[in-house]
């Protein structure tokens, strides 16, 4: 049976005493040179991850091929 009541509405919560944290607060320093290049350096690292990897793994075959001929 179909019936046409109105869909009922969600109910709107207001904060009633809740307490909520506050905003965090700006930064008062900005980061330093020597930081934001490090940071710079590890975002290329780690956004050519498939570079990085074959250049690991290209200088570790070479140290292997390296010491195969050492006694």
């Amino acid at each position: 049976m179909l019936t046409f009541d109105s869909i009922p509405q969600a109910r709107v919560v207001r904060k009633g005493g809740q307490q909520f944290a506050p905003l965090p607060m700006p930064r008062t320093e900005e980061p330093g040179q020597l930081r934001e290049s490090l940071y710079s350096a590890l975002e290329m690292l780690v956004g050519l991850w498939p570079l990085t990897a074959i250049v690991l793994l290209a200088t570790g075959l070479l140290i292997m091929a390296g010491n195969n001929g050492a006694p």
